[in-house]
C-alpha cells in the first residue's frame, strides 16, 4: 500500500520537484462537491465518492499519462496497469488523511503555502533569485489546472504533508544498528562443500508387489483424484451476432455529421512564444524590441528564461490557461512571426510571438467511414447480444435448464466433462473449448445450478455455465496408477539411499575425520569456496546459503542441491567480517538509508492506523463495472 501513499502524497515532500508535485494534484486531488452525486462507489468514514468521481480522477491520469509518454499510453493500458485500484487506494487514503487532519483542527495557512512556493528551487528565476510565477503558470498550463485549484489542492496536500513530516526524523540510523547491518553485509565465509549424488549412494533396490501397495496404502493424499465436474456452457461472442446487421449510407452520414466537431475535426494548431513580465511598460519595450529585430530568445535570456521555457509547441486555443492571452494569440489573420501588443492577464503583462500556425484538418467521410461503420455495428452486435441474453434468462426464470433456454434461443449449450478445475480429463487429456473464467465459475458452483450471464475476460462476449453432475474426490485403483506408484517409490527410494548417506558422511566427521577424509572414500574432494550472502551456483541454493551463514564455524550444513537430484554437504571452515572495508561514505550513506526505512515503516503503520479508524467500504462490482464497461 505504501507505494501508492507516496504517490498520493508525494506533492508535499520537500525533496520532489514541482512537476511530481502537479502530477499528484491531478491524479489525488482532494473531494469536491460533485463527488456526492450519484451512488457511491467509495466510502471514507463519512465521506461518499460517486463512480463518476472515480471515472474522473481515472480519466485525469491516464491524460497525464498520455502527455507524458507522449500520447502513448490508452484507457486500456492503465486498467490492465492496475490504474483503477491505485486511483481508489489514493482516494481512500487521502481521504482518511483529511479528515483526521480536521479531526485534530489541524490547518495550512496560505503564508505557508507562500513560503514553501517562494522557498521551492524548481520555481526561481535563475537570474533573480526570486519566485518566477511564469514558471509556475506553464506547468498549470501543461496539466489544464487553474489557479483557483492548484491553490485548493496545495492547501490540501500542505496539510496532509504536516501529518507526514511529523513522523519522519529525516536522520541517520542509530548507530549501533547501522554497526550490526554492516558486520551482517560485509560478512564472507569460507566454505567446503561435498555434492553427495546416486552413484554414491549404492545400487539402487527393485520395488516388489507388496512394496508397490504398502507405499499406495501409506499415501492415499498422492493418489487421490481431484473432483470432476460435468458442465453444460453457453458462450456468446460479439462476432456471431454481427451476421444481418446492415447500416444505410443515410445513418452513417448523420452520424458523421453529428459527431464531425468532436471526432473528425483537428482544431488550429499554434507555436507561440509567451513572457510573462510585471509592468506594462517592460512589456511594451519588450513588444518593440521585437519589432525592430531582437529576437525572442534574446528577450527570454534577458530575463532569466530560455527560448524552450516560453515556447508553448503545437497548442489549442483552449491549452491557455489565460483566457486574455488565448483570444490575442489565436486572433483571426495572425501570420508566422506576428508580434502581439502586451495583454494584461492573470499573472502581468504577457508578450506574446506567433511562432508558426498550423491550419485546422478535418477528416473527411470517405475516410470516416469505415471506422463509423465498425463504431456503429458494434453497438448493434452488442444490443443484439444483450437482447438474446434477456431472453435465455427469461426462459431460465422459469425453471428450464441451460439448455432449454439455449434452445429456445436458437442457440445450442455445450456440454463438457468430466473435467477437473485446471480442464483435465481423467487420464491427463486436456479438455479445450471452456474458458478459464468458465471453468472457474462452475467450480464455484452446486450441483444444479446455474450462473447469470458472465463476461468474458477479454470482454468479447458473455457466457452462461451449469453444472450437471459433481464427482467427489476419490481414492483411484492401485491398478489405475500402478506406473504413478512406482515412478514415486523408487523417487523416494533414492531420496533415501542419499539421505542415508549423508547420514554416514556426517557421521564419520563427528567421530574426528576431515569431510576431505569422508569423502575420500567415494573419490570425490569437497570444493572450497569463499561466499557472500548473494551467493548462488548450481550447487548452493539460496535456502541452503541462508543455513550457511546462521551455522556456527566448524557446524555441517545439508540440504538439496539447487540443480539436479543430489544433496550438499557443506562445513564452515572460517568466518570473516570487516566493516573497515566498507569506505566510510558508503557507510554513511548506509546509515542514512536504514534511517530512511525506518521511517517509512513508521509512516505505513501511521497510515494503516488511519485508514483503518474510517470505516473504508469500497463497492468492487459496481467498480468492476465502471471500468469494464467504461
Amino acid at each position: 500500500m505504501l507505494k501508492q501513499v507516496r504517490g498520493a502524497l508525494k506533492g508535499a515532500v520537500a525533496w520532489f520537484v514541482i512537476v511530481l508535485l502537479i502530477l499528484a494534484f491531478a491524479l489525488f486531488g482532494v473531494p469536491e462537491v460533485g463527488q456526492f452525486t450519484g451512488n457511491s462507489v467509495v466510502t471514507v468514514g463519512g465521506e461518499r465518492f460517486s463512480s463518476q468521481y472515480v471515472q474522473n480522477e481515472f480519466n485525469r491520469a491516464v491524460q497525464i499519462q498520455a502527455i507524458e509518454s507522449g500520447g502513448a499510453f490508452s484507457r486500456d493500458e492503465a486498467i490492465q496497469s492496475g490504474l483503477p485500484n491505485e486511483i481508489v487506494q489514493s482516494i481512500t487514503t487521502t481521504s482518511a488523511l483529511n479528515q483526521f487532519a480536521d479531526k485534530i483542527r489541524l490547518s495550512a495557512p496560505r503564508s505557508m503555502m507562500r513560503d514553501y512556493l517562494n522557498a521551492n528551487e524548481n520555481l526561481k528565476n535563475p537570474v533573480t533569485g526570486k519566485f518566477d510565477r511564469s514558471v509556475l503558470l506553464q506547468i498549470l498550463q501543461r496539466y489544464n489546472i487553474s489557479v483557483e485549484e492548484f491553490e485548493r489542492r496545495i492547501a490540501g496536500e500542505l496539510q496532509r504533508a504536516q501529518l507526514i513530516d511529523s513522523l519522519m526524523l529525516q536522520s541517520v540510523a542509530p548507530k549501533t544498528l547501522t554497526e550490526f547491518s554492516l558486520m551482517r553485509e560485509s560478512e564472507r565465509r569460507k566454505i567446503s562443500y561435498l555434492i553427495v549424488t546416486e552413484e554414491m549412494a549404492g545400487k539402487a533396490a527393485e520395488p516388489t508387489p507388496d512394496d508397490l501397495n504398502t507405499y499406495y496404502e501409506a499415501n492415499p493424499q498422492t493418489f487421490t483424484a481431484p473432483e470432476y465436474r460435468t458442465i453444460e456452457l453457453l458462450v456468446l461472442r460479439n462476432e456471431d451476432f454481427r451476421d444481418g446487421i446492415d447500416v444505410s449510407e443515410e445513418e452513417l452520414r448523420r452520424l458523421y455529421e453529428n459527431n464531425r466537431a468532436r471526432l473528425f475535426e483537428k482544431p488550429e494548431l499554434r507555436t507561440i512564444y509567451q513572457i510573462t513580465l510585471d509592468s506594462e511598460a517592460e512589456a511594451q519595450a519588450a513588444a518593440a524590441a521585437l519589432r525592430q529585430g531582437k529576437t525572442f530568445e534574446a528577450i527570454a535570456i534577458e530575463n532569466g528564461r530560455t527560448l524552450d521555457g516560453v515556447t508553448f509547441a503545437d497548442a489549442r486555443k483552449t491549452d491557455l490557461l489565460d483566457p486574455g492571452v488565448a483570444e490575442a494569440a489565436f486572433a483571426e489573420g495572425l501570420e508566422e512571426g506576428a508580434i502581439i501588443d502586451p495583454v494584461e492577464g492573470l499573472f502581468g503583462w504577457t508578450v506574446v510571438q506567433i511562432a508558426s500556425v498550423t491550419p485546422p484538418e478535418l477528416v473527411t467521410f470517405e475516410d470516416a467511414r469505415e471506422q463509423i461503420e465498425n463504431d456503429y455495428l458494434a453497438q448493434d452486435t452488442r444490443r443484439a447480444m444483450l437482447n438474446v441474453i434477456d431472453e435465455i434468462e427469461e426462459v431460465r426464470d422459469t425453471g428450464a435448464s441451460l439448455a432449454a433456454a439455449a434452445e429456445a434461443a436458437g442457440l445450442e449449450a455445450k456440454e463438457y466433462g468430466p473435467l477437473d478445475r485446471y480442464s483435465f480429463a481423467p487420464g491427463g487429456a486436456i479438455i479445450d473449448g471452456v474458458p478459464g473464467e468458465a471453468l472457474s465459475e462452475a467450480f464455484m458452483l452446486e450441483e444444479d445450478q446455474q450462473s447469470e450471464a458472465l463476461q468474458l475476460a477479454d470482454q468479447g462476449g458473455y457466457f452462461f455455465v451449469s453444472v450437471k453432475e459433481i464427482r467427489s474426490p476419490a481414492l483411484q485403483p492401485l491398478e489405475d496408477v500402478r506406473d504413478d506408484v512406482d515412478a514415486r517409490w523408487r523417487k523416494d527410494e533414492r531420496a533415501q539411499r542419499l539421505t542415508e548417506t549423508v547420514g554416514d558422511i556426517r557421521a564419520e566427521v563427528a567421530a574426528g575425520a576431515t569431510l576431505a577424509e569422508a569423502a575420500s572414500q567415494f573419490d570425490r574432494t569437497p570444493t572450497t569456496l569463499i561466499i557472500d550472502r548473494r551467493f548462488e551456483n548450481e550447487a548452493i541454493s539460496a535456502d541452503l546459503r541462508e543455513e550457511i551463514f546462521a551455522a556456527a564455524p566448524d557446524a555441517l550444513v545439508t540440504g538439496e542441491a539447487a540443480l539436479g537430484e543430489a544433496q550438499i554437504i557443506a562445513e564452515i571452515d572460517t568466518i570473516a567480517v570487516s566493516i573497515t572495508a566498507v569506505p566510510p561514505e558508503q557507510a554513511a550513506f548506509y546509515g542514512q538509508y536504514l534511517g530512511y526505512q525506518l521511517d517509512q515503516e513508521l509512516i505505513e503503520a501511521f497510515l494503516n492506523a488511519v485508514r483503518n479508524e474510517y470505516d473504508i467500504k469500497i463497492n468492487q462490482a459496481q467498480l468492476d463495472a465502471l471500468f469494464a464497461e467504461g
